[in-house]
C-alpha cells in the first residue's frame, strides 16, 4: 500500500457494454455501475468536444474504483485489466473512451485528470456476442484480481497480458493476429530449439483439453493458427486468402482466450508459467505424458 500520495475517485465509462444489471462489486471497491446520468465530475467533461460528451452522456454503465497515486496496477491499467477481463468472458463490442480522475483531497489544491483512451479494444464484425448476463460479469470478477495480480509481478505471464491487450487494441488484422500468437508463445513456450509449431500445439492441445480426439482437434487448430502467423512473419501473406482473414483472427482470438481462462483458473499452471524455462518444460512435460500428437 502506498501512502502519503495523492487518491483519486476514477470513473470510466464503458461504451458498447450491453448488461441488463445495475451494479455489480467485481472486486472489493472496484465497481460496475448503470447510472442514469453521468457522476459528478466536477466539469472534467466541460472540456470535451461535443460529440465525446454525448458518448459519456449515452452510456449505460461506468466502471468506478478509488486508486491511490504510484499503485501498481495504475489506474489506466485497472480499466484494462477490467476490459481484458470482460474480453475473457466473451467477446463484445464493449470499449472505454475516457477516464476521469478526482483528487479525493481538499479543495484547494485538487488536482483532477481527463484522459483520453485512443487505445481502444477493437473486434472482428460478426463475431462478437451481443450482451453480458449477471454470469459473464460474476465471470469477469473472477478473472480480474488473478490479472491484476499478474500486472504487478511483472513477470512472465505480464509480457503475455501486455500482447494480448495490444492485439485486442490493433485495427489492423495483421497486427492483431501477431500479438495473438506471440501472447500465446509468450505462455507457452520453454525452448528456443526448431519444432516451434509443434511444440506450442502440443502443449496448447494438453492445457485445453483433456481426452486424445479433442487434443487432436485443439493440435490441428493452433498448428493451423500459427501457421497464419508464419504467413505474415514471413511475407507471405497472400497465403491467407483476403476472404479468411479476419475469420482467421477471430479464431486466434479464441484460442487465446481459452487459454487464457486455463491458466487464470489453475495456481499451478500460474506458478510454473511463471517460472524459468526448465520450470516450465518440466511442468509442460509432465502435463503432456501420455499424449502423442498427430504427425
Amino acid at each position: 500500500m502506498v501512502t502519503g500520495m495523492p487518491k483519486y475517485e476514477v470513473y470510466a465509462p464503458l461504451s458498447e457494454f450491453e448488461w441488463p444489471g445495475s451494479e455489480a462489486e467485481l472486486i472489493p471497491g472496484f465497481w460496475l455501475r448503470r447510472r442514469v446520468q453521468k457522476p459528478e465530475l466536477r466539469g472534467l467533461n466541460a472540456g470535451l468536444a461535443l460529440d465525446e460528451q454525448d458518448t459519456i452522456t449515452m452510456v449505460d454503465h461506468w466502471l468506478e474504483f478509488q486508486w491511490t497515486e504510484a499503485e501498481t496496477p495504475s489506474a489506466a491499467e485497472w480499466v484494462n485489466l477490467a476490459l481484458l477481463a470482460f474480453w475473457l468472458t466473451k467477446p463484445t463490442k464493449a470499449h472505454a473512451t475516457h477516464r476521469f480522475q478526482l483528487d479525493c483531497g481538499p479543495p484547494q489544491g485538487r488536482l483532477d485528470r481527463t484522459s483520453r483512451l485512443l487505445d481502444r479494444f477493437a473486434w472482428v464484425p460478426g463475431a462478437t456476442a451481443a450482451a453480458f448476463d449477471d454470469a459473464d460479469v460474476r465471470s469477469a470478477g473472477l478473472y480480474l484480481p488473478t490479472l491484476a495480480g499478474l500486472c504487478r509481478a511483472r513477470g512472465r505471464l505480464n509480457d503475455a497480458l501486455v500482447l494480448t491487450l495490444t492485439g485486442c487494441w490493433s485495427h489492423k488484422w495483421q497486427v492483431a493476429l501477431i500479438c495473438h500468437a506471440a501472447a500465446a508463445e509468450a505462455i507457452l513456450t520453454y525452448s528456443t530449439g526448431p519444432g516451434i509449431t509443434r511444440r506450442l500445439s502440443t502443449s496448447y492441445a494438453c492445457l485445453v483439453a483433456t481426452t486424445p480426439t479433442d487434443r487432436d482437434t485443439a493440435f490441428r487448430e493452433f498448428a493451423a493458427l500459427y501457421g497464419s502467423r508464419s504467413d505474415i512473419m514471413h511475407g507471405r501473406t497472400y497465403n491467407v486468402p483476403q476472404s479468411d482473414r479476419l475469420s482467421t483472427l477471430a479464431r486466434f482470438g479464441n484460442a487465446l482466450r481459452n487459454l487464457w481462462r486455463v491458466v487464470l483458473s489453475s495456481q499451478f499452471a500460474l506458478q510454473a508459467l511463471e517460472g524459468t524455462d526448465v520450470q516450465r518444460q518440466t511442468w509442460f512435460t509432465a502435463h503432456e505424458a501420455g499424449y502423442t500428437p498427430p504427425p
